[in-house]
């Protein structure tokens, strides 16, 4: 048997090589189906067999776009701590359980037993042996010290009052026998008493409580609801990360399940647990995964029994082709996730909502085809006799995949594009998703030609059997046509047909002149509506999203970071790679003056939450001047005191001078603190750079953009022409999140833009009718605008997963405008009446779509019951896409259609003249 193609003169040549790949894919489908579901399955076990060996890595900094000044920021701060290696911490956040208040005696000493606990008890393996924090800590060990002795001053007032001459517990400097201490780094949520015996919150930002001017009031502390240990410390190469985790897994299962106290509550923070909480939040959708594909299983069972029930075709394959319509999709992400993991792409756990999405896509595809197949099989029964099963097969499997080929192709060319300029943006979490969800999108087009379509060969063969056993019962059969068509297969069903009856009645109700206008009009509004939503999204994230909403990191830790922590001290790091020369006045000034400018921001806490060595190095050089006495009083002991945090009454132990003022300095007990913060040049004993950190408050800071523009004056300080030759730059830990802000607008609109102008060039490689392809085009733009403004309106902000989501709902956008523009355009060959036209196109495509709508919805849907932002998001986004979707492919297209019928006298001819010139492929059937 011989297939000749006769294809349509006005088919765009991209066309014409669909119809041609398609032939030669029917009939290798036909040739060794077997062979092709054999090979294509061997190939997913073998790649999917990576996906359970690859462990889930999250890092909640690669949404930061790749040129953004935080990374800069972070690798200088990295290097800054390169002479003691890489900077880590654990922090414990500690809440009263009776009341909100932690000024409690038997609060701080349940506090203090959690510091020495995670200080001494627990040991980290080093290549020097085990090591428990007070151990291998070098810089920053004394971190935590202050709330010890304020626990102390809390005995010592409880026995002597706080009339005690040196005793202050206050806010932000407690004072305990003549040590000074900054409550400020770990106690939070903070009320004081001021001048006028006002209670006042640290957090409010109109107040500037302890500046300068301003009288810290003895004993001011009233109310203190959270107190936060941090163990900072530098590990290097001596240490592994498996080794690391392991040690913060033993402080946070220990303080997590073995931990209790009637009086506190203790919750652990760490990197390790943070990346493991993303990875728990991303496997949760897995049990989702399996409940959408059940209820889209037998979904996809029931209306393909329904249908091949109505049209005299069911038998038990039906399921078989519905269930693996389902199967077939999986088989591609398996595949492809797998090759992206042999390739060396880590597994995010954004990749856990790949296979919802391709599922959505793939059985779409498969839908088409086996409508077809239904439609063409009606046709072909009515002559009555088939001369050879096989020959029948390839005549069927071609004319399918003719008809629907062009469809599958452009929704996956569209789809593989829209997240192929995804993969552009400057975001690696984002590259990660669109890459993959790309390569699975292909891989689905593949696997739907090699897998289901050989699957649909193997159940044809049966079928086609079955129906010549009939037909050798009827000796009157006729002869097979020698041509068919899509246009044919419909065009020979008989007119009086119910279904067909009621489809003609809908076109009918769709061209009444008033329909068309009130169609127009709720347009107009929708869009109205929509565009308000678009302009008025705003850009806003929290890295809550990231986690589910039971997980503690977002019950307590980030809430009561927000509640807080960020109102009251919200810290700023300054680094100066360059400070020149420190024994030159005039260069210490400058310095000084750059802390100042950061002190005197607006929002900033003042010159008490700033820890700054220089200023205790020039109390020690004043101090250590008046000390400068002659030999004969040398050894009479002299006690010097020093406004520095955690200082105390000593006496010189060594000469001072001969040019070693910065070593002498250092190395003094109570400023040995300060190595954690400066870095030395170890052969001149110069500075060569150190850090400084300030702090700043106000309740408006909860908000990120707010802390976004804070960061933004940070660096507008930091970047001044009198400081440039410092070096300077500042460092915040959200600062990853904080640009992304500024970011998203434009890297959203660039896509969107890019994205839709790809959609529009990739439709006219299939529809070479201009208004035609305004129609699709108008769609996809109407149904991605309706998404994008509906979930400004639904509560969605503008952040990295809804830059995902927005370039997924484009993409998506396009398939059911394509596949009912492409099948209009394709009906100009049998009529130009504008009724039969979409009477056609609805009887080609209506089903298939509202099959996949609803059971791509029902499948989301389940998303709904995970309690996690980013599912909701995306869940949330496919509703929408598939709603718009189908309202303007069943609605909004056929009233434009109707309505560009009805253009001026002038443009009819040449609208009618192209349309009859327009044929479709026809396949003539040569024995």
């Amino acid at each position: 048997m011989k297939h000749k193609v006769e294809r349509a003169s006005d088919n765009t040549w991209f066309v014409r090589i669909i119809h041609w790949f398609f032939q030669k894919c029917s009939a290798l489908m036909c040739y060794c189906p077997w062979t092709c579901i054999l090979l294509t399955t061997i190939l997913t076990l073998v790649l999917a067999l990576k996906i359970p060996f690859t462990r889930m890595q999250n890092d909640i900094s690669d949404f930061t776009p790749f040129g953004a000044k935080s990374r800069v920021e972070l690798e200088k701060y990295r290097q800054f701590f390169n002479n003691h290696g890489e900077p880590k911490a654990i922090y414990a956040f500690i809440t009263s359980k009776i009341g909100d208040n932690m000024l409690g005696i038997s609060q701080l000493n349940d506090t203090v037993h959690v510091l020495d606990k995670i200080s001494r008890d627990f040991y980290l393996k080093t290549s020097n042996g085990p090591k428990n924090f007070e151990e291998y800590c070098s810089g920053f060990c004394l971190l935590n010290e202050p709330v010890r002795h304020f626990y102390n001053g809390m005995l010592i007032s409880g026995q002597h009052g706080t009339d005690f001459s040196h005793l202050d517990l206050g806010y932000p400097i407690t004072t305990v026998l003549g040590t000074k201490l900054f409550m400020d780094p770990n106690f939070f949520g903070v009320k004081v008493a001021t001048e006028n015996h006002k209670i006042e919150s640290v957090a409010d930002g109109n107040i500037r409580l302890f500046g300068d001017n301003m009288k810290q009031e003895p004993n001011n502390i009233r109310e203190v609801s959270l107190v936060v240990l941090q163990f900072r410390s530098e590990l290097g190469d001596e240490v592994k990360a498996e080794d690391l985790r392991n040690y913060e897994h033993e402080i946070l299962d220990y303080i997590h399940d073995e931990y209790q106290s009637a009086h506190i509550n203790v919750y652990i923070l760490t990197d390790s647990y943070i990346t493991e909480e993303i990875v728990r939040a991303g496997l949760t959708l897995l049990p989702f995964l399996v409940i959408g594909f059940i209820i889209m299983a037998v979904f996809s069972s029931i209306t393909f029994v329904i249908s091949a029930h109505y049209l005299k075709q069911l038998n038990i394959y039906k399921v078989v082709l519905a269930v693996m319509a389902c199967v077939c999709p999986f088989m591609a992400c398996g595949a492809s996730l797998g090759a992206m993991f042999y390739a060396g792409f880590r597994f995010g756990s954004i990749l856990c909502v790949t296979p919802f999405l391709v599922l959505a896509i793939g059985v779409d595809d498969s839908y088409l085809m086996v409508n077809a197949w239904q439609r063409i099989t009606c046709h072909r029964r009515k002559y009555g006799r088939i001369e050879s099963v096989h020959k029948e097969l390839k005549h069927r499997i071609t004319e399918m995949f003719i008809e629907t080929g062009p469809s599958i192709t452009i929704t996956t060319i569209t789809n593989a594009l829209a997240f192929g300029i995804g993969a552009t943006t400057p975001a690696a979490e984002i590259q990660l998703f669109s890459i993959g969800n790309a390569l699975a999108v292909t891989t689905d087009f593949v696997f739907t030609i090699t897998f289901y379509g050989a699957l649909m060969a193997v159940v044809g063969k049966y079928e086609i059997t079955k129906e010549l056993e009939t037909l050798k019962t009827l000796p009157g059969a006729e002869t097979p046509s020698e041509t068919s068509s899509a246009g044919s297969d419909t065009s020979s069903e008989p007119e009086d047909c119910k279904f067909r009856r009621a489809i003609a009645k809908i076109c009918k109700f769709l061209t009444n002149t008033w329909v068309c206008s009130i169609v127009l009009g709720l347009l107009a509004v929708y869009w109205y509506i929509c565009i308000i939503g678009t302009v008025n999204i705003k850009s806003e994230l929290s890295p809550n999203k990231l986690f589910l909403e039971e997980s503690n990191i977002v019950k307590v830790i980030f809430k009561q970071r927000k509640t807080h922590i960020i109102p009251y001290y919200s810290a700023c790091w300054i680094l100066v790679e360059n400070p020149g020369d420190i024994n030159d006045k005039s260069q210490r000034a400058k310095l000084e003056d750059l802390v100042q400018s950061f002190e005197s921001l607006p929002s900033a806490n003042g010159r008490y939450s700033t820890k700054f060595w220089l200023r205790d190095y020039e109390d020690f050089l004043k101090q250590s001047e008046d000390i400068d006495l002659p030999m004969e009083e040398e050894d009479e002991e002299l006690a010097i005191e020093f406004s520095v945090n955690g200082s105390q009454v000593v006496t010189p132990s060594q000469p001072f001078g001969n040019g070693n003022e910065l070593r002498q300095f250092l190395e003094w007990p109570e400023f040995s603190f300060w190595k954690g913060f400066v870095q030395i040049n170890e052969s001149t004993y110069q500075m060569s750079k150190f850090l400084v950190t300030t702090a700043y408050h106000g309740s408006e800071l909860v908000d990120w953009s707010n802390r976004a523009k804070l960061l933004n004056e940070w660096r507008a300080v930091a970047d001044q022409e009198k400081y440039r030759s410092l070096n300077v730059t500042v460092y915040e830990e959200d600062a990853k999140f904080l640009d992304l802000i500024e970011t998203m607008s434009p890297v959203a609109i660039q896509s969107a833009l890019w994205t839709f102008a790809s959609m529009f060039l990739v439709a006219a490689l299939f529809i070479s009718h201009p208004p035609t392809l305004f129609v699709a085009t108008f769609s996809i733009l109407s149904t991605s605008l309706g998404v994008f403004g509906i979930m400004s309106w639904w509560g969605a902000d503008l952040d990295p997963i809804m830059m995902s989501a927005t370039v997924m709902s484009i993409g998506f956008s396009v398939d059911i405008p394509s596949h009912v523009s492409y099948h209009f355009y394709q009906t100009a060959k049998d009529t130009t009446d504008i009724r039969r036209r979409l009477q056609m196109t609805i009887e080609a495509v209506g089903f298939p779509i509202f099959e996949a709508s609803l059971s791509t919805s029902l499948c989301v849907m389940s998303l709904f019951f995970v309690d996690l932002n980013m599912a909701q998001i995306f869940a949330k986004c496919m509703l929408l896409v598939v709603v718009i979707g189908m309202i303007h492919g069943m609605l909004v297209m056929p009233v434009i259609f109707s309505l560009l019928d009805t253009v001026p006298k002038k443009f009819a001819p040449k609208f009618k003249n192209q349309h009859l010139s327009s044929t479709v492929t026809v396949v003539t059937v040569i024995t």
